[in-house]
């Protein structure tokens, strides 16, 4: 962010109005569920479940704008300690940007406070408007992409044949250390780990996070969100779609993934594609990008 941009944005300061976090189990906590239910911009029940989403203890949940003791905007923060290139990476996703409509143009100040911090900074799909704050902030834009498949997998003999493995600790016992940190970091909140082996061998594993979630007609949909080896699954596609139809009784899939990192083959019964933007800054050297440690997986 340049000195010109901060030098505009501090001339715009209503002292009135302060910044201060908030924190789990905290009477301010209590004030933010007050004003999520009361606002009338996003699905409260979606904010509240987003904020149950907590690595680190003693990080807020977000930031509030508050005036004589009345919060009138916030902006939620998922904090998280990461492993990037063996190195041990502080992060920061942001969701559910809410300002009361008399107080839009104090918006900024929110963000003020995470990027004072010089950390990894990421966001999913911001409404349109908080898209040219982000570029002006000197965000970095990328595309990501929503695909909804459906096809009629069959087992073939060309590939390893896939199995689903239910034992947790087992599970647990023959992941990677960097899986391991993953599983550890995320299974509180999200509980739908699959370990798929191959033959008979542990070893020969990938760890999938996924969802199973009801589209319209009630059609069981599982979505894809995280895969430990993409380049495993695509080798071993048909059998693990097989196995994955099999296990969750479903025929349509939803695969998250950014660029041209698609484990689905195109031919498929039927394809759409929908797509979205992300935004990050401070991005670590080396960075795949992905969809942990954010709200996807709420």
């Amino acid at each position: 962010m340049s000195d010109d941009l901060i030098k505009k944005l501090q001339k715009k300061i209503n002292y009135n109005l302060k910044v201060v976090p908030i924190f789990k189990d905290s009477d301010n906590e209590k004030l933010l569920t007050q004003f999520i239910e009361k606002q009338n911009f996003l699905k409260p029940e979606k904010i509240l479940s987003i904020l149950k989403i907590n690595y680190l203890k003693d990080y807020p949940l977000g930031y509030s704008l508050i005036l004589n003791s009345k919060i009138v905007g916030f902006l939620g923060t998922i904090f998280s300690k990461r492993k990037i290139n063996n190195a041990l990476i502080e992060q920061c996703y942001l969701h559910s940007w809410i300002v009361n409509e008399d107080y839009r143009t104090q918006a900024f100040r929110l963000i003020m406070p995470i990027l004072e911090k010089k950390i990894f900074i990421s966001t999913y799909s911001p409404i349109k408007t908080l898209e040219g704050l982000y570029s002006k902030l000197n965000f970095d834009e990328k595309k990501y992409y929503t695909k909804i498949i459906l096809t009629f997998p069959f087992q073939s003999k060309k590939q390893s044949k896939a199995r689903i493995l239910n034992d947790k600790k087992l599970f647990e016992d023959y992941l990677s250390e960097e899986n391991k940190s993953i599983y550890r970091d995320h299974y509180k909140y999200q509980k739908n780990f699959l370990f798929v082996y191959f033959g008979s061998d542990f070893k020969d594993n990938l760890m999938l996070v996924i969802k199973k979630r009801f589209k319209k007609f009630l059609l069981p949909t599982l979505e894809i969100i995280h895969i430990s080896d993409p380049e495993k699954f695509k080798k071993n596609e048909q059998n693990i779609k097989y196995e994955l139809a099999k296990k969750f009784k479903t025929f349509l899939f939803i695969e998250n993934y950014f660029e041209n990192n698609s484990v689905f083959f195109s031919n498929q019964t039927f394809t759409k594609i929908k797509f979205k933007k992300a935004f990050y800054k401070n991005i670590p050297s080396g960075f795949k990008f992905d969809f942990l440690y954010s709200e996807v997986l709420d």
